[in-house]
């Protein structure tokens, strides 16, 4: 991996751990600010709150994981929506400028959640950092810019793996920075207000400002311009789904989407879940993900490399669902923390099964002049599940509560084993 391979590979790595470092602290941090009155943002959606909480039957706690739900919606679907924007913009100035300018935006935006002191101003900070995180269509050009046809797919795979490591990062930072004490700060400024788990904001703005001055000081400007191309009608790479001729291409990408949004709405709910029945802390909630994560990468980067080569894609998708159906069945019945980490066990082997052979398939079944472009709508999709699956779970986390919440991840994925059991293995990539 090169320098400019690396900064482009932290850039999404940040993008994603801006989107999922605030689960472990988000069920406290929503209390305290919901708590509060008098707020300008709050005040707006007043009817709305007075609503969930008349559906709620008056329970607070339910009425949190919905308001959540919507609050961390808003993150990937602002994601997802400026992702080509960004893009054709690059397009125009260069990969450069935009990555300087969005990676500010984000060290900004993370600076303004850690001196929210209200739930305004922390709204506020994930509008920023959701726009910003859109980024990641630049970072993905700039890889294609500085890759051969040969070495494209290695690229987009590295692109795919700072995705992947910032969604898994995010929590355990969130998490274990939640139990330092920053009050001092507060006693020695008294006129500033900090937000609730400083030091959780503070670690990602510090990391967002390292990703700054890598852009400014490594990152040379990749896009070389050819006066004589012509000029292309760029839409969003999830239309693709609608205009790609390669049906195989459409199908592995359309799974993707179901196995994410199943994925995703699990791993935003648990975090309701190990806080408001398993009365797990923040920090705790922090160390429940690093497991998740250690599982992930022991699956990745030992039993999947080996694997790899020798196991057809499409056993290895098969068997990561079985696991991932096996950990939701668990999941329902689980009364306490050894049967909680019995049954992430098999939801972390699953996902990790599930995410690199189901971008190899893509890669496989895609000639070298579609490597980009059937791997921008696969992970475009994937966006859209991330950003759907928050507000989606929530609701009926809050309508008939966390057990059902795990039994429709369940459901969902047995329809993906269902839709996946009769996959071919590609042979040969369309060229």
């Amino acid at each position: 991996m090169n320098k400019l391979s690396f900064v482009l590979f932290f850039t999404v790595f940040i993008d994603m751990m801006g989107f999922s470092v605030i689960f472990p602290i988000f069920p406290e941090t929503l209390k305290i600010f919901l708590a509060k009155s008098g707020d300008p943002v709050l005040d707006k959606f007043t009817d709305l709150t007075r609503i969930l909480m008349e559906a709620s039957g008056g329970d607070w706690s339910l009425f949190v994981a919905l308001f959540g739900g919507i609050v961390a919606s808003l993150y990937s679907l602002l994601q997802f929506a400026f992702a080509p924007i960004w893009g054709r913009i690059s397009d125009r100035i260069g990969r450069k400028p935009i990555l300087v300018f969005t990676s500010l935006g984000s060290f900004f935006g993370y600076a303004v959640w850690l001196f929210s002191g209200s739930f305004s101003l922390f709204v506020f900070s994930r509008v920023i950092t959701g726009m910003m995180g859109g980024n990641i269509s630049v970072a993905s050009a700039a890889m294609a810019d500085i890759t051969s046809e040969k070495d494209r797919a290695k690229g987009m795979g590295l692109i795919g793996a700072g995705v992947g490591l910032g969604f898994i990062a995010g929590p355990p930072i969130g998490g274990l920075f939640a139990k330092v004490d920053l009050s001092f700060f507060e006693l020695l400024f008294p006129e500033i207000t900090l937000t609730a788990f400083p030091a959780s904001a503070l670690a990602a703005t510090f990391v967002a400002f390292l990703n700054l001055l890598m852009i400014l000081f490594w990152f040379r400007e990749t896009l070389k311009k050819d006066p004589e191309a012509p000029k292309q009608k760029k839409t969003h790479p999830i239309l693709g789904v609608f205009t790609s001729k390669n049906r195989e291409v459409v199908l592995y990408s359309l799974l993707y989407f179901i196995f994410v949004f199943a994925f995703s709405g699990f791993e935003f709910s648990i975090n309701f879940y190990l806080s408001q029945f398993l009365n797990y802390s923040p920090s705790e909630i922090g160390f429940t993900f690093v497991y998740i994560g250690m599982i992930i990468v022991l699956i990745q980067g030992g039993v999947f490399r080996k694997l790899s080569g020798k196991v057809k894609e499409t056993r290895l998708v098969r068997a990561g669902s079985i696991s991932l159906l096996l950990g939701f069945a668990l999941l329902y019945f689980v009364s306490n923390s050894y049967q909680l980490f019995i049954a992430l066990t098999f939801l972390s082997s699953g996902s990790a099964l599930l995410h690199p052979s189901l971008s190899t398939l893509v890669s496989l079944v895609s000639g070298k002049e579609e490597q980009g472009t059937n791997l921008g709508m696969f992970r475009s999709l994937a966006s859209l599940g991330r950003g759907l699956a928050p507000f989606g779970f929530c609701l009926i986390y809050f309508s008939k509560g966390p057990a059902v919440s795990f039994l429709t991840s369940g459901i969902i994925c047995f329809c993906f084993l269902l839709l996946i059991w009769k996959l071919k293995q590609p042979g040969h990539s369309h060229s």
